[in-house]
């Protein structure tokens, strides 16, 4: 199940972050890029752990979990929105 969400909420974001630069009218600044790009390596974490590679090493195993994932997620794409909408 953790999967399927990671999936999904990978592929909303990356929708998401396909039209909102587009919608705003004008280019990013260099900190928005730059959030922008954590937040796209972020979510190809998503796919790959919601695509069902599963990690051999420890640490690995620990930066593809859901449970650091998510929280991450959220945070670079609200510091992301907070950043394109002011």
């Amino acid at each position: 199940m953790t999967r399927l969400v990671s999936l999904l909420l990978g592929a909303s974001l990356a929708l998401a972050l396909l039209f909102v630069p587009a919608a705003r009218g004008r280019a990013l600044t260099a900190t928005e890029h730059g959030l922008m790009t954590l937040l796209l390596l972020a979510i190809c974490a998503l796919f790959v752990h919601g695509s069902g590679l599963r990690m051999q090493t420890r640490a690995l195993r620990w930066l593809f979990s859901p449970w650091l994932l998510w929280p991450l997620t959220g945070l670079l794409a609200a510091a992301f929105w907070r950043q394109a909408a002011g």
